[in-house]
């Protein structure tokens, strides 16, 4: 195997969580974070308005790559403090009247946010890191989730608004050797959706793309919002990445609709990017570690080809389940891309959310009921 090809490491979350490794970085309480992604013009500049100056009572701390550009706030009503470190990741540091901070950042990467924290740590609840319009937040979502040094933040999920009124039109976008464009990226790495601009469509255009984002990502939370306006609480404490089974899989009438949960279910038939959902029933120890394998060959771009599967391969790029095993233990399986974990459920579930059914669900490129068989004759399920 070339070094090229060498495994990328897994991630430990109860370390990560609990601060078992002994590094300092994690013996510390985490700043949750949330990545804010949408198409140009989708409506996050408004969210992000609505959270720099509307009296909510948290105290977020939003990141953005030009200010200049997402915020219409007048100048008088902030506090500026520029930093004489030349070598200074930010830019511009802005205290709110409401007690939120903006950052304009030179180097969006993952040390400029960490200098942020580190220095405004207890003056904050939350990060808040917009995304450009055209950028694909899988590979900026594994990278936060990965890195090491991190240790004071906490990935917490990735919310992606979209616009309502041209969501069809950015659908149908070309896509060069049916590649998924950055609408359909930003759909399928989401946890929550903001369906946006509900009063500028009618009900069946607004139900036509809800439908295409369901087709898209099954699993997500749908929110329809006017100027992107809505209770901020349910936009946070979402523990996507961590070890909250129902976060991992929240129940949707967009995902086996039916109840029926004895077959394999793909969704996706108006888009480059497709979901399949695989029940698994109860695992005996072997077929859990069969299960397993089967992730580590189709996630990992190594030498070994997933058992059964033919070109072309899936490309995926969101992985979740939840798995019961005879003893009586859970396992809960979160990735993005290449890179995914195993934990075991810790925690209470959000209220409101019901309790999740095992099964398996990826969501990406070339994802269909061929990923489904192989991977239900290679556990012998």
């Amino acid at each position: 195997m070339s070094e090229d090809d060498d495994v990328p490491q897994l991630l430990d979350v109860d370390e990560l969580q609990d601060g078992s490794d002994g590094g300092d970085a994690y013996d510390r309480p985490k700043v949750p974070m949330t990545l804010l992604t949408g198409y140009l013009g989708a409506g996050k500049s408004t969210l992000l308005d609505y959270i720099l100056t509307a009296d909510h009572g948290y105290r977020i701390a939003v990141c953005m790559n030009d200010f200049g550009d997402t915020t219409d706030i007048e100048a008088k009503s902030l506090t500026f403090n520029n930093p004489d470190d030349p070598n200074a990741t930010t830019d511009t540091m802005l205290t709110l009247p409401n007690g939120c901070l903006c950052c304009s950042f030179k180097d969006m990467g993952i040390q400029a946010i960490e200098d942020m924290v580190a220095a405004q740590k207890d003056k904050i609840d939350w990060v808040m890191v917009e995304l450009t319009g055209l950028a694909d937040p899988a590979p900026i979502a594994r990278g936060f989730w990965a890195n090491e040094e991190m240790g004071d933040l906490i990935l917490d999920s990735i919310v992606c608004v979209v616009d309502s009124k041209n969501f069809g039109k950015q659908l149908a976008e070309d896509r060069p050797d049916n590649e998924p464009n950055e609408a359909e990226k930003q759909v399928a790495c989401a946890d929550v959706i903001l369906l946006n601009k509900t009063d500028l469509v009618t009900p069946a255009t607004l139900k036509e793309v809800a439908d295409s984002v369901a087709d898209i990502n099954p699993t997500l939370r749908v929110f329809e919002t006017v100027k992107s306006r809505m209770p901020l609480d349910s936009l946070f404490n979402l523990k996507a990445y961590t070890s909250g089974a129902a976060a991992a899989l929240p129940e949707t009438e967009s995902c086996c609709a039916n109840g029926e949960h004895d077959h394999d279910h793909a969704h996706g038939h108006r888009s480059a990017i497709s979901t399949v959902s695989i029940p698994l029933p109860v695992l005996s120890a072997s077929q859990w570690d069969k299960l397993n394998g089967f992730l580590e060959a189709l996630l990992w771009d190594g030498e070994e080809r997933p058992p059964g599967l033919q070109d072309p391969l899936p490309d995926v790029l969101r992985t979740k389940g939840y798995a019961r095993l005879e003893d009586g233990s859970e396992r809960v399986v979160q990735g993005v891309a290449d890179m995914f974990e195993v934990t075991t459920p810790r925690g209470g579930k959000r209220s409101g959310d019901p309790e999740p059914s095992p099964k398996m669900v990826f969501i990406g490129r070339n994802v269909d009921e061929r990923l489904g068989y192989a991977l239900r004759s290679h556990v012998g399920i």
